[in-house]
């Protein structure tokens, strides 16, 4: 058995374990569960760990910090991955949810902005993706790298939409704090895929079908340096008033730009609860319950159900 339950996958796909660096196959040391996880938290298995990229990812830096895990963080992350968790095929809406953790860039807590939501979010029949997206490991560009391993998640998972019983029409992207930085990047700057390119999986479009933008970290940037054009596609944002590391008024920017390009948006906007506000299972903050707010806004659009 694998040592790192992050890394496991199913009979399904046993060639996929191989494939696993030997720092995504380390042990994960528990840390402080009560910290990063509810008190009814039951670990789901990845049916499929993935590498974004076929060999090197692109402009990877030599030289940089070998990868490790600290409380239950990925740290100095230069080797993307994908962990696919995939819903029962009786409760399969064919949505399919990307979510890139937050981190600062210098780390990723997939242990509460992934681990802690799939099974609540398999149980509605979504299925999700943890993307294990490049952090800073040495000189790297991190937001650069990060914009770039997210377009692939999205191509990569449309690219195998049909193995994985998803709608190739409802891939949506979700994002916390720097994880947000990226999916807006990823909305600025998709692009619709290159079908003449050798690799099958850049003739995919990288547009997400939907995004969803939690506690948005600007990375000390204005609104203006993030490009939303009309095409941009239906978005969702949940924001704290009191959070000081991602302000509301960056996300109430981001809600208005959209609004004035005629781009569907909503925002959930809580009063309290600062950054953790929307950690499922781990705040009473109302923040906490924003499931409730986001599906009936997804089916209203037709993205689930």
């Amino acid at each position: 058995m694998p040592e790192n339950p992050h890394a496991m996958t199913t009979a399904r796909s046993p060639r996929l374990l191989a494939a696993a660096t030997a720092a995504t196959l380390a042990l994960l040391p528990l840390g402080s569960p009560a910290a990063n996880h509810p008190p009814d938290y039951v670990l789901s298995q990845p049916v499929a760990v993935l590498p974004l990229w076929p060999g090197e990812p692109p402009n990877l830096v030599p030289g940089g910090r070998p990868e490790s895990v600290k409380n239950e963080r990925f740290i100095d992350v230069s080797q993307p991955r994908i962990f696919v968790y995939l819903p029962p095929r009786e409760k399969a809406t064919g949505t399919a949810l990307l979510i890139c953790a937050g981190g600062g860039y210098g780390g990723l807590a997939m242990c509460i902005h992934v681990d802690n939501v799939v099974k609540m979010l398999n149980d509605r029949g979504v299925a999700v993706i943890g993307v294990k997206y490049r952090t800073a490991y040495g000189k790297n560009d991190v937001a650069a790298d990060a914009m770039a391993d997210g377009k692939r998640a999205v191509k990569l998972v449309r690219s195998r939409a049909g193995e994985w019983n998803i709608d190739p029409k409802r891939v949506g992207i979700q994002g916390y704090s720097a994880g947000a930085n990226l999916c807006l990047n990823v909305i600025g700057h998709f692009d619709e895929g290159d079908p003449q390119s050798a690799d099958p999986v850049e003739r995919f479009s990288s547009r997400p079908d939907f995004c969803l933008l939690m506690s948005t970290w600007p990375y000390s940037k204005p609104l203006e340096d993030y490009p939303l054009a009309r095409n941009a596609p239906p978005t969702w944002i949940a924001t704290a008033r009191d959070d000081t590391v991602a302000p509301f008024r960056f996300s109430q920017g981001i809600y208005d730009k959209l609004k004035s390009l005629n781009v569907p948006v909503e925002m959930f906007a809580v009063e309290k609860g600062g950054h953790g506000a929307f950690h499922y299972g781990m705040t009473n903050s109302p923040g906490g319950q924003w499931p409730d707010q986001l599906f009936p806004w997804l089916k209203k659009a037709g993205l689930w159900q």
